[in-house]
């Protein structure tokens, strides 16, 4: 039987340990940026189009991006439905999930990003969360 080291104790060719990697700089760790939208359910389709039609980001350190769209999942089990990202009940929600480099590189984009369309579609501010990748 092989024995599994404990969670933070690594040998000289895997990752840093967590206890040494929580004195690094946060900044420069791959990332995922989730943008929630909340879409005005009129103009859901307009809101689609749109999406598409934009060009690819070519901000250095971005790493793609996917949007989603917050599907029913009230036929599901209780424990398959407790992470809740809808929000308010007059909206169609998406989620845009982008993945930077680094913080920093998601950071220098942010200057360049635009909301123009936010009056368009949304019947409410987006909100942004980042997730540091582990």
């Amino acid at each position: 039987m092989t024995e599994v080291p404990p969670k933070n104790q690594v040998d000289a060719t895997g990752p840093v340990a967590q206890n040494e990697r929580s004195t690094e700089r946060l900044d420069f760790e791959e990332c995922m940026v989730l943008i929630r939208r909340c879409i005005r359910p009129d103009r859901e389709q307009d809101f689609l189009a749109w999406h598409r039609a934009q060009p690819a980001v070519q901000r250095e350190g971005f790493l793609g991006k996917t949007l989603t769209r917050l599907g029913d999942t009230s036929a599901l089990p209780p424990g398959l439905n407790n992470f809740h990202l809808g929000s308010n009940p007059g909206c169609v929600t998406f989620i845009m999930v982008e993945r930077w480099q680094s913080i920093e590189a998601f950071r220098a984009h942010v200057p360049n990003a635009s909301t123009s369309d936010q009056d368009q579609f949304e019947a409410a501010p987006r909100q942004r969360v980042i997730l540091s990748v582990v």
